[in-house]
């Protein structure tokens, strides 16, 4: 499974926006659904997917697609 194109579509289906508009260095501020209960949403689905799971200080941290599969590579290490 490829983590980049998972984790777009992800965001994507959580923010009900193209896939084609989650780019690598998309930020949540610059995406209009990238609210908090979708942040969380987005976050939990990751970790069902990939296996994982993130504690509180990171998934604040998790602002931005490239932040997000920084952290699941790195975890798939």
């Amino acid at each position: 499974m490829n983590p980049v194109s998972e984790i777009r579509r992800i965001i994507s289906e959580n923010l009900r926006v193209p896939a084609s508009t989650i780019q690598p260095d998309s930020k949540a501020s610059e995406l209009p659904n990238w609210d908090s209960l979708n942040h969380l949403t987005i976050v939990m689905q990751i970790e069902q997917t990939f296996g994982m799971h993130f504690d509180l200080e990171e998934i604040g941290e998790l602002n931005s697609v490239d932040k997000i599969v920084k952290a699941v590579e790195k975890r798939q290490l």
